[in-house]
């Protein structure tokens, strides 16, 4: 009898262990197709390639300089270890590399940079490509200028001035972010628009137009007929930001990332989901354009202008930082409407948080705003004196 019993557990146990090894077997399916490290003196090579789709954000960091991805995987697969572990025995300007488990559906995977080391982060949901230099990382598409300059000037208008075309953020029944104080983002986006439009019509060879002029709601397809009738050569968008955290501060330029891009930031990827959020709540037939408006919403991945913005921005943001310490020290990417909407070079400014409540008192005053839109006007400057005018369809003499 006793022989029996043992027999009839002996099975149990048996029927358990390969019911528990299936189920093993189904949740270690690895995630990870390839991983690829490359490096040699100049510059680094990180390639991930994933064998389904799997979304990430990711963000640089500094003291001490770092990168990390947030993998939203519930496991860490073996060949990113392996990948961990080349990183390790071949220190260079990646000086290391740490894995783990950050939340209980979040991979994350750290990579400390030597310090002052440029990267560049491309991808989508399956694969990721990370450069790093110790020079500084140009767009991929200044590669192929020379290629396209033809097709890209074609689309792009010709004029014998720049045309600079300004957004003020919100207006009308749409106030935007709201300070402690009551100040309102569409009054502050307007002064410091107004201003801007003085200061560049001021200059030679320089002319500002208006998205808005006055205190209204101009809906987004409406703002992209008035902005392309013009023909600009650069669109700039001001806004103002706010956010839970009281503390937060700093001035921040975007431009929309590549195709093959995903958010620069979790910061960058939130604040054109509420833009946008927001263009929805106060025109709800922005999915149901006509014709004419969809031809308008343009993938601009693999035009020049991308490139353009980026260095638009970088000049924006260095003059930006010398009137107010910075959000983000470096251009952030993320899909705004009404920058996908804008087939020119094209950023988004934040000029400071309005919840800030040092920063609205400071956004109230005319002198701010004037600093602030001198230096917009100094870093478009900047741009220009750096880029051939025949690059923005423009013809004139450089000087």
């Amino acid at each position: 009898m006793l022989q029996q019993i043992m027999r009839i557990l002996l099975s149990i146990l048996l029927c358990t262990n390969l019911i528990n090894g299936a189920i093993s077997a189904n949740e270690v399916k690895d995630y990870i197709e390839s991983v690829t490290y490359k490096r040699d003196k100049k510059q680094a090579l990180i390639e991930i390639k994933f064998s389904r789709d799997t979304k990430y954000q990711y963000n640089q960091l500094q003291n001490p300089d770092r990168l990390y991805f947030d993998l939203e995987v519930s496991k860490i697969d073996a060949k990113l270890r392996s990948l961990v572990t080349s990183v390790n025995k071949k220190t260079g300007l990646l000086t290391k590399a740490v894995i783990a488990k950050n939340k209980p559906s979040i991979v994350r995977i750290v990579f400390q940079l030597s310090p002052g080391i440029n990267t560049r982060v491309n991808g989508n949901n399956r694969i990721i490509k990370v450069l790093a230099s110790h020079s500084e990382i140009p767009d991929l598409i200044d590669n192929f200028y020379q290629a396209e300059s033809t097709q890209t000037k074609n689309k792009i208008w010709e004029k014998e001035q720049y045309v600079i075309a300004i957004d003020a953020g919100h207006g009308g029944k749409d106030p935007g972010a709201v300070g402690r104080k009551g100040t309102t983002e569409k009054s502050i986006n307007l002064s410091i628009a107004k201003k801007l439009k003085k200061y560049i019509d001021k200059e030679p060879n320089m002319k500002a137009v208006l998205t808005r002029d006055k205190d209204v709601y101009v809906k987004l397809r409406d703002r992209i007929k008035k902005i392309r009738k013009h023909q600009p050569t650069i669109f700039i968008s001001i806004h103002a930001d706010g956010a839970k955290n009281k503390k937060a501060s700093g001035s921040s330029v975007f431009i929309l990332p590549r195709k093959d891009e995903v958010a620069s930031s979790r910061y960058a990827k939130n604040l054109a989901e509420k833009e946008n959020e927001m263009d929805l709540l106060f025109d709800p037939d922005i999915d149901n354009r006509d014709k004419d408006t969809q031809k308008t919403i343009l993938d601009l991945s693999q035009n020049v202008t991308r490139y353009l913005s980026e260095r638009l921005g970088t000049s924006v943001l260095k003059r930006v930082g010398k009137v107010n310490n910075l959000h983000k020290k470096k251009v952030e990417k993320a899909n705004f409407a009404v920058l996908k909407s804008i087939d020119v070079c094209s950023i988004l400014v934040e000029t400071a948080f309005l919840s800030n409540s040092e920063e609205e008192k400071q956004l109230r005053t005319s002198a701010y705003q004037d600093k602030l839109a001198l230096a917009i006007l100094r870093g478009i400057k900047d741009f220009l004196k750096n880029t051939p005018p025949e690059q923005l369809g423009v013809k004139i003499s450089r000087n």
